[in-house]
């Protein structure tokens, strides 16, 4: 028992000394890419001009499919799904470049371009936080999204730049009773009503 106790006291001590905001946990998704912020992706993004910039260009731009993850690869019928989602758009309402995107099929290419970066981290109280009285978590980073055409290797449409240049979101998760709070679901016939 009172090797227990020796313990305890030596891990409270421990995290009295760590600091017990650093033991909370975190989340960071980074998809790599080329680009370190929404601004430097929508950057290179701008650079590229229907008509004239080529797969080869698109490739030092950081806009290659198979070197950077999240930009996904579509063919013409991706395309067709994405600009005429219903029988009411007729080819010839949409822009030169999608159309000459689907009049050739086959040689026809579209990049989905989708980078992101997301940062989770729990804020807060350690001990609430540990016994589930309240999680704060706070969301931060960016998302870009794009997308282009290719037809014989030239791009012949690019979509206005578009995503979060901003990504900021505080979730409080609160539980009164903590860990108790979720007991209705271990005891029978007890329902969480009952405890709130």
């Amino acid at each position: 028992m009172k090797t227990c106790l020796n313990a305890l006291v030596f891990f409270l001590a421990f995290l009295i000394f760590m600091g017990c905001t650093n033991l909370l946990p975190s989340t960071k998704v980074t998809v790599k890419s080329p680009w370190k912020d929404f601004d430097d992706a929508k950057l290179d993004y701008e650079k590229i001009n229907p008509g004239i910039t080529t797969v080869a260009e698109l490739t030092k731009l950081g806009f290659n499919p198979y070197q950077v993850p999240n930009i996904r690869i579509m063919n013409a019928t991706d395309i067709i799904n994405i600009f005429m989602p219903n029988p009411s758009i007729r080819v010839e309402m949409l822009d030169p470049g999608i159309q000459k995107c689907i009049e050739s099929k086959d040689r026809c290419t579209g990049f989905k371009i989708e980078p992101t970066l997301q940062d989770s981290k729990r804020i807060g109280g350690f001990w609430a936080d540990l016994f589930g009285f309240k999680r704060d978590t706070v969301t931060s980073g960016w998302e870009f999204r794009g997308l282009i055409t290719i037809v014989d290797n030239v791009v012949t449409y690019r979509d206005p730049a578009g995503g979060r240049p901003s990504i900021r979101t505080e979730e409080i998760q609160k539980k009164p009773l903590g860990p108790l709070q979720d007991i209705g679901g271990i005891i029978p016939g007890l329902t969480p009503s009952l405890l709130r």
